[in-house]
């Protein structure tokens, strides 16, 4: 999990959308660019910083394009917060995400 790709940022999505429209949207959009749902209205990702931007950037416009009192946080990480996150019940494989687990195909 130390291995941090040069140019990538580790970040978590968090929403609150009251609409299932548009949270179908905002999940299909965020599943694309390769985000990790972790939670049903969590993600978790490792991506260039690029596609961390367009992401903030493209969220808060869609978000402006009507009236609501819904939220998204964006927030990144360092490696060490995420090394510490207690998962409690079904659990996740950071590593796949993280890319440092070593896989073999036959």
């Amino acid at each position: 999990m130390d291995k941090i790709r040069r140019g990538n940022i580790l970040f978590l999505v968090m929403y609150d959308i009251g609409s299932d429209t548009v949270r179908r949207d905002v999940v299909k959009y965020l599943e694309r660019l390769g985000c990790l749902r972790i939670q049903k209205s969590i993600f978790l990702a490792h991506l260039p910083v690029s596609i961390y931007q367009s992401i903030r950037t493209d969220l808060e416009e869609m978000v402006s394009f009507y009236e609501n009192h819904d939220s998204i946080i964006v927030c990144p990480l360092s490696p060490e917060l995420l090394r510490n996150m207690k998962v409690i019940g079904e659990n996740y494989n950071i590593d796949v995400l993280m890319r440092n687990k070593k896989v073999l195909f036959l």
